[in-house]
Order: C-alpha cells, then sequence, then structure tokens
C-alpha cells in the first residue's frame, strides 16, 4: 500500500517518461495492426511524442529538490537539464535516420522502440537516487544499445559488433553490480546514495579500504560503458559495424 499511495502521489514527476513508454505501446501496436504507410505515422508520432516530453519538462521546472517514489527518484533542476539534453538529442536523432532507413529499408518500428526505450533508460538514470535504480536504468539503456549496434541484421559487421558489445557489456555489468553489492553490505544494507553516505560517515568506513575496493569496481564498470581509457578495447569494432 506504501508503494501504491507514493505511485499515486509522484506519477505527475515522471510525465516525460510515461509519454515515451506510451509511445513503445503504441509502436508495437499498429506495428502489429499493419497498417498502411506506418512509417510517415510512426515518424510524425515519434517527434509529437518527443516534442510532447521537452514541454512537459520545461513546464515543471522546479527549484526544488524532490524526492519521489520513497526516495527512488531525486527531481532538481540539474536532473531536468540533462532530460531535456537527451531528448533533445533524441528528437533530432529521428529525421537524421530517416532516409538511411529508406534507402535500407529496414522496419522503423525496432528502431523507433529501441531508441525509445534507450530514452526512457537515459530518463530514469538522470533521477535514479539508489543503487537498485541506477543499476535497472544503465541496463535499459545499455541492452536497448547492443539491440541498435545490431539493427542491420543483414550485416555481418553488425552481428559481429553487437556480440562484442553484447559480451563486453555484459562483463561490464557484472563488474558494476560487484561494486554496488559491497557498498550494499558496507553500507548496512542501504540502497539510497544519501543513506550510503551518511552511514559510511557515521561508522567512519569513508577511507576504508573495502569502500576502496568498491569504488575502483564502481569506476571499472561504469569505464567500460562509457568505453573510457583503458577501457576501450571494444569501441572501434562496435562502431565499425554500427
Amino acid at each position: 500500500m506504501k508503494e501504491l499511495s507514493s505511485f499515486v502521489t509522484d506519477w505527475n514527476l515522471i510525465l516525460p517518461e510515461f509519454s515515451l513508454i506510451f509511445g513503445i505501446i503504441f509502436f508495437l501496436a499498429v506495428d502489429l495492426l499493419s497498417i498502411k504507410k506506418k512509417k510517415y505515422l510512426f515518424y510524425h508520432t515519434s517527434l509529437i511524442i518527443l516534442a510532447v516530453a521537452i514541454l512537459i519538462i520545461s513546464i515543471e521546472w522546479n527549484e526544488n529538490r524532490i524526492l519521489a517514489f520513497n526516495g527512488t527518484l531525486q527531481i532538481n533542476n540539474f536532473n531536468n537539464i540533462f532530460r531535456l539534453f537527451i531528448l533533445i538529442c533524441s528528437f533530432l536523432c529521428i529525421p537524421l535516420t530517416l532516409e538511411y532507413i529508406k534507402y535500407t529499408k529496414l522496419p522503423i518500428t525496432e528502431f523507433l522502440v529501441f531508441l525509445f526505450i534507450a530514452t526512457l533508460g537515459s530518463l530514469f538514470l538522470c533521477s535514479a537516487n539508489d543503487l537498485l535504480s541506477i543499476f535497472i536504468a544503465l541496463e535499459c539503456l545499455s541492452l536497448s544499445s547492443y539491440l541498435l549496434a545490431g539493427y542491420t541484421k543483414r550485416d555481418i559487421r553488425s552481428n559481429e559488433a553487437t556480440m562484442k558489445y553484447l559480451l563486453m557489456g555484459g562483463a561490464s555489468s557484472s563488474i558494476l553490480v560487484y561494486g554496488f553489492s559491497l557498498l550494499y553490505g558496507l553500507s548496512g544494507g542501504k540502497i539510497q546514495l544519501q543513506e550510503i553516505a551518511t552511514e559510511l560517515f557515521n561508522n567512519q568506513m569513508y577511507d576504508s579500504i573495502a569502500v576502496f575496493l568498491a569504488t575502483i569496481f564502481i569506476v571499472v564498470g561504469i569505464g567500460f560503458k562509457l568505453s573510457l581509457v583503458p577501457f576501450h578495447q571494444w569501441t572501434p569494432d562496435v562502431y565499425e559495424g554500427v
């Protein structure tokens, strides 16, 4: 009941994310119905949905920090800057890829669904305030990126890129979640970021070797995802196959 009441109270704070979820459901439903000229319908609908999400964030600009869903998400202007930037990038991405999709005759439904899921994961990642939400949002973004890397299924290089991306991404996720588990144990079972920091400070463990190891695992896991040096070996092959 506590989670339900929190959802009823805070659902309006994630209206941009809800609009993207509606878009994903709409694309899948229309694709199943096999409506003619759905390519242009999808194109205009996706732009409208992203424009609505951008408008919602612009209207709901708030100076105060808001903890939503029992502290799972944190909404403030700093988060909204990145949410707005991600939505604008996704909005610009669609017109830039339309000609390529028409030329290669690839299904636009898959592209838009994967793009919207990746955008959805990115938006939640901007607002995530606990370890579980961070990991789920990051994996939502990562899995969609793996699928987008293999979007041209008939291209051998694209298939190879997807496999390398998937294997390296799975390894980095394992390292990252191990670092999260160390933080979870060291903080006495806390998952919210503020609570973890408070517990580590109160127990004077913030400069311990265990916390240092957890930080190393987290940095390595995120470094693989961002292809930071020296965890970037997979990047050239994946980019070549996309």
